[in-house]
């Protein structure tokens, strides 16, 4: 019964060191704090959710670390310049509402009327509709992740 019960609390230890390192189990969002926390690409202070954007990489098996963005374009930008990366999960801030949606599903309205931190000109919906509404408004293009990514990559020659 002794062995047992201290298999049992040699596990229990393992699984409560687990939770306390900073590297989530599972793939998510960077925890922004705004006004503080710093984009990973351009290195610039995020302040503005609703233009942010946060992928996760697997560093080892199990564990993921979380990337923040302070624009789509950067996130864009540094998911090209690291091609060799996989991310386990892409996320950007939903226009509206401003909360974490999944980037793959999202749409995009591109238009140059729209101020992003590092002009990239891109915000992200999670319906078409919602973007397609905006896109009216800033005399945008309605693009989804694959397109945007496409789109994106050709772009980057003219900033």
């Amino acid at each position: 019964m002794r062995t047992y019960l201290r298999w049992w609390l040699m596990g229990l230890l393992v699984v409560l060191l687990a939770a306390c390192t900073s590297t989530p189990a599972t793939p998510e969002p960077a925890k922004i704090h705004y006004g503080e926390t710093m984009c990973a690409d351009c290195g610039m202070i995020i302040n503005e959710p609703k233009f942010a954007g946060s992928i996760a990489v697997e560093e080892s098996p199990g564990r993921y670390q979380s990337l923040p963005f302070d624009d789509i374009g950067d996130m864009l930008a540094y998911l090209r310049k690291h091609a060799a990366i996989i991310p386990a999960g892409v996320w950007v801030h939903d226009y509206t509402s401003e909360e974490w949606i999944d980037a793959t599903t999202a749409y995009y309205v591109e238009s140059e009327q729209i101020k992003t931190p590092m002009g990239h000109g891109l915000a992200a919906f999670a319906t078409q509709a919602a973007a397609e509404t905006f896109a009216a408004e800033v005399d945008g293009k309605v693009l989804d992740w694959d397109h945007i990514r496409i789109e994106h990559a050709m772009a980057d020659h003219h900033h």
